[in-house]
């Protein structure tokens, strides 16, 4: 480090020079306050040693100057006048370490070998953050809105229609398969909303029975059913001023959608069990993987509601009809990966793009996602040659030709029992809403095999309940 030492004796300034330049570190010297503030002024100094006492400019006031005109350089205080007032008003202007003399070098040696670890790590911070400030601006642009990348022309779309609704208070439904994307976007409204400061509060409506999660959205109050040992705050009240976000809207009950109606038209409710109406300033986003409309259809949604919600619709298309963004996002993910475990950039060879391109994910992204890490733990060389995973070669038709109990040598054998695990696990799964347990027994397979497999084909649990 470039260390300075500001000292009126100079049998201290001598000493300070030659143990700390026998120590490694750049030593400059003044013999009082001024010269060293020129220094300063010309040179970055690391550290700065200054003793309190000093005819001119002292210590005392050095002090807060140093730390106010150079912030990223410490200060240590030296004195042979030391108390304990005079300690802690150092140390509230700026000082970082206070010595009294006789000076013990052994401890000094400790303190700037603190000191100089402190810098390294405020530096490796700085470096960090201009990485990713750079990363973030390479990869923005016009294939990227927040946390969303995609440049075929329908996320181009959804882009422009977020950015569209962002700035509004319109409810908003996002449709969409399994591992799409929705709460991401979900996301990019808020964040890109009057709203940003506040809460964003994320709800799951398919993985709790109906006073669950009445109670989970409205709150209640102590003794509203068994258990309830204490009143609570429901998510709409914590979102005040945010947004909510509605997951899997379509599994709240009658009761509950009752609730939501007034809420959205009212903006007021009641806690379970309770009799106070409460007012809450929320913004509400829901989300689905079936048909709204043709759940209102069947009687099983409020049309009301549905009017409600549906304000803004926002499709999200399976990455199997996005094709031309799965090389970008599998090239994002390799990167995103690859940093994350201390690896080497890693690059895909034209023939594992093609893999990539001729598979149908019905794990949409989220499997995507699963895969490119599997690639980055495992794979050793800077370029992939080819995927390994099991289902590298086109699944002939899209979904719904996959459940075709047809007999064929084409797609080749591992490739169809692939097909049979993936179809066979997502009707289990939605046959028990999401109970592993039940799968399990159905299934003859260990639980652990099952959540092996699920990652496999990006399958969750929590979208079936």
């Amino acid at each position: 480090m470039r260390v300075l030492v500001i000292d009126d004796e100079e049998t201290i300034l001598k000493t300070f020079k030659f143990r700390l330049s026998a120590w490694g570190h750049e030593v400059l010297v003044a013999n009082e306050g001024n010269k060293g503030l020129e220094i300063l002024r010309s040179i970055h100094c690391d550290v700065v040693i200054v003793d309190l006492k000093m005819p001119g400019i002292s210590g005392e006031e050095l002090v807060p100057m140093v730390h106010e005109e150079f912030p990223d350089t410490e200060i240590v205080v030296i004195t042979g006048y030391a108390t304990i007032d005079s300690a802690v008003n150092m140390m509230k202007s700026g000082a970082s370490e206070f010595f009294t003399k006789p000076l013990d070098f052994e401890q000094i040696r400790i303190v700037l070998e603190k000191i100089k670890k402190r810098l390294a790590l405020r530096e490796e911070n700085i470096r960090l953050r201009d990485k990713v400030k750079e990363l973030r601006s390479h990869v923005s642009g016009q294939y990227r809105f927040h946390n969303l990348i995609g440049k075929s022309k329908v996320m181009q779309e959804i882009f422009n229609l977020i950015a569209a609704v962002a700035p509004l208070d319109s409810t908003v439904t996002i449709y969409g398969e399994t591992g799409t994307g929705k709460e991401e976007v979900a996301k990019a409204i808020h964040y890109n909303s009057p709203r940003a400061s506040g809460p964003l509060v994320i709800v799951d409506c398919g993985i709790l029975s109906e006073t669950l999660l009445e109670s989970e959205l409205f709150g209640h109050e102590k003794g509203a059913f068994t258990g309830a040992i204490k009143s609570k705050r429901g998510k709409f009240e914590l979102a005040h001023g945010g947004t909510i976000f509605l997951d899997e809207i379509a599994n709240a009950s009658p009761k509950v959608q009752k609730k939501l109606l007034r809420v959205i038209q009212e903006k007021t409710f009641e806690r379970l069990g309770g009799e106070k109406t409460i007012k809450v300033d929320v913004r509400i986003i829901a989300a689905c993987n079936r048909d709204l409309s043709q759940l209102v259809k069947e009687g099983v949604f409020r049309e009301d509601l549905f009017y409600r919600l549906n304000v803004v619709p926002i499709y999200l298309p399976p990455l199997r009809k996005r094709k031309e963004d799965i090389p970008l996002l599998a090239r994002y993910f390799l990167d995103m990966f690859t940093r994350q475990i201390g690896k080497e950039p890693m690059d895909l060879t034209p023939e594992a793009i093609e893999q990539l391109m001729h598979y149908s994910w019905p794990g949409n992204i989220r499997e995507l996602m699963n895969v490119m890490e599997r690639i980055a733990v495992m794979n050793s060389d800077k370029v992939v040659k080819s995927i390994p995973i099991s289902m590298t070669k086109p699944i002939v038709g899209e979904l719904e030709q996959r459940e075709s109990k047809s007999v064929s040598l084409e797609p080749p054998l591992k490739d169809q029992i692939a097909s049979l695990e993936f179809n066979y696990l997502k009707l289990a799964l939605k046959t028990y809403r999401g109970r592993i347990k039940d799968v399990s027994k159905q299934s003859g397979l260990s639980t652990r095999t099952i959540y092996r497999k699920m990652k496999q084909y990006g399958l969750d649990k929590r979208d079936f309940r």
